[in-house]
């Protein structure tokens, strides 16, 4: 990985635009995450979000493509997620890889939380990236500190993560996520970006309506990975389902393996077992 200083960090943030070619996307790439080049279309997906295009995409983009946003403008944006414990894991990831990330939710003290908005309140906020839940967001005491930020010309973009929730066409609605129809209304020129892997069309046109996208470019690609390996087992014609799990996953060599269940007390009881087995694993 390429230690040196990353050329495009003294510059302001139109210089940076204008120098913004692939070449300086993928240098960012390499040195916040190690790696060597992007996949499918999400190059594509980060120049149409740099030159401020709004845009729906139906791809689920690693945290890398929030950082060439981060890494080639000024002032921070906003992801509304719906899972504390994930907002958590990812702004630990950010910070370990030098970025300027936080969160607000219920579960910091007081302390923390105005030590963020004391930032985010200042001329110049260090912040590059904040995440906050659906609920937060749509309450007017937070929307009126975006619409004073945007005022400052400091804030870049909203991007909706897991945005089929917002469809009630889809499998995970979350009627929380509904509220985020308030954000063009309020910042109406602030490109907002939607996120998500599990979006029929249907959901896709819910997504755009509720959001109230103009003219989004939509970017899809197939969920189908060629480095990914797909079998089905059914579960009915196994005469011990735990022994063909634990078969498998030793078979498998030495990698990391997620088991998917309906339920949190299978969850457990399948940990149980496969620890019993000599399998290291862990439930959630």
């Amino acid at each position: 990985m390429n230690k040196s200083p990353l050329p495009l960090q003294n510059l302001s943030g139109k210089e940076k635009q204008r120098k913004c070619g692939k070449e300086a996307l993928v240098k960012i790439l390499r040195w916040h995450f190690g790696h060597s080049d992007f996949r499918g279309k999400q190059l594509e997906a980060i120049e149409a979000v740099l030159s401020g295009i709004l845009t729906c995409k139906t791809l689920l983009f690693p945290i890398f493509f929030q950082i060439g946003r981060i890494s080639l403008l000024t002032g921070p944006f906003v992801t509304p997620i719906q899972f504390t414990a994930l907002m958590e894991n990812q702004v630990m990831a950010l910070k370990e890889k030098g970025i300027a990330a936080e969160f607000l939710s219920s579960t910091q003290t007081s302390q923390v939380k105005n030590k963020i908005h004391e930032d985010l309140n200042s001329g110049q906020p260090s912040l590059r990236l904040l995440y906050v839940t659906p609920e937060l967001i749509a309450t007017p005491g937070f929307m009126s500190k975006l619409t004073k930020i945007h005022g400052r010309g400091l804030l870049n973009l909203i991007a909706v993560d897991e945005a089929h929730c917002i469809s009630s066409w889809g499998h995970d609605f979350r009627p929380s996520y509904r509220k985020l129809s308030s954000l063009r209304s309020h910042l109406p020129d602030v490109p907002i970006l939607a996120l998500t892997a599990t979006a029929a069309p249907k959901v896709q046109k819910d997504v755009i309506s509720s959001l109230n996208l103009q003219n989004p470019l939509v970017l899809k690609s197939s969920f189908n990975r060629p480095n990914i390996y797909y079998e089905v087992r059914y579960k009915d014609l196994l005469d011990d389902a735990y022994a063909d799990l634990c078969t498998v996953l030793k078979s498998a060599g030495d990698v990391c393996g997620i088991v998917y269940c309906l339920e949190r007390a299978t969850c457990d009881d399948l940990s149980s077992h496969l620890s019993r087995n000599g399998i290291s694993c862990a439930s959630n």
